[in-house]
């Protein structure tokens, strides 16, 4: 005998449902709402590729979403980290605790720069083993921190860099010369005459005076395989109008060259101030590390005697102590 079999229209089941279906479809557009308000990047990454990025980090990498979905964040690794990158990735699935990338550098579409924190950590995401990468922008705070390192070792009138700075890492670069039996040289010259500039064009005068030393150096020493660009960062303004350049691995001879070399440029040099046209010349004292010298003490004592020297014997010149 067959028993009658009754059906029932679970009505109310299927609406509710209906209903946690559309409940979870709103969660994670609310979710994906939420995280696109976040002011950090995020990009939800599996093995193969991106399942998900926010708004912020879409502005990063300056691509929409279809564009970014599918691709790697390898893709975007510095090409000479992007080993490292690959096993810190690999690494980051099997970790609980978080993984720190070397800094990223993104090249924008304006020509600029963005400097980005990347972080990244395990996620539960629907049973799929995926990580959550973080890309904080921190390329205003590198900025700021250049500006602040810009005005704690630069004169601030001729850009040059200034006594503090000269005289902490002049006595660095002492230090390895002396430990390595390298060469080593100094320079300390002023501006001659340099108070009856002031007196006869003022002072402004005065200022742009100095100001085109640094203009002077820069014009005059990159082109020297000796005097590269980061030989040039060694001038350093370290009184009103006196001037050091100190200079690492270079002996005697050379020292009086790039001396000869700069003093010339500056006595040939106009300087040029709203209306004014006048010229300017410069005094300079020059040593080199020898036997016996234990710090940067002893350079600048006869760099100081032989600047003495120069300005006794007629000024504009170089006299080698």
């Amino acid at each position: 005998m067959v028993e009658n079999v009754v059906f029932f229209d679970d009505n109310e089941g299927t609406t509710d449902a209906v209903l946690t279906h559309q409940t979870l479809i709103d969660t994670q557009e609310k979710l994906g709402a939420l995280l696109d308000l976040m002011p950090t990047g995020l990009i939800i990454h599996q093995m193969q590729g991106v399942l998900f990025a926010n708004q912020q980090a879409l502005h990063l990498f300056e691509k929409d979403h279809l564009a970014m979905v599918g691709k790697h964040i390898l893709d975007y690794a510095p090409d000479d980290a992007r080993e490292k990158w690959s096993e810190m990735f690999m690494s980051t699935f099997m970790r609980d605790e978080p993984v720190r990338f070397p800094e990223l550098t993104l090249k924008r579409s304006d020509g600029s720069l963005s400097h980005i924190q990347v972080s990244a950590g395990r996620l539960p995401w629907e049973g799929t083993s995926v990580i959550q990468i973080m890309l904080e922008d921190v390329t205003e705070l590198k900025q700021q921190a250049k500006e602040l390192e810009k005005l704690t070792f630069n004169d601030v009138l001729t850009g040059a860099f200034n006594r503090r700075y000269f005289i902490q890492h002049a006595s660095e670069s002492v230090a390895y010369a002396l430990d390595e039996a390298k060469p080593f040289s100094l320079l300390i010259f002023d501006v001659d005459w340099f108070k009856k500039v002031n007196d006869t064009y003022g002072h402004q005068a005065g200022d742009e005076a100095l100001k085109t030393i640094s203009a002077v150096w820069q014009r005059n020493t990159r082109q020297n395989e000796f005097d590269n660009r980061k030989n040039d960062s060694t001038l350093a303004r370290i009184g009103g109008e006196e001037f050091a350049i100190y200079l690492p691995n270079v002996d005697q001879d050379g020292a009086t060259a790039i001396a000869e070399r700069i003093r010339s440029a500056i006595a040939e040099n106009t300087v040029i101030f709203k209306d004014l046209r006048f010229k300017i010349t410069a005094s300079f004292g020059a040593t080199s590390l020898k036997h016996g010298d234990e710090s940067l003490d002893d350079l600048i004592r006869r760099a100081d005697l032989a600047l003495y020297k120069a300005k006794e014997n007629g000024r504009n010149r170089v006299e080698f102590e």
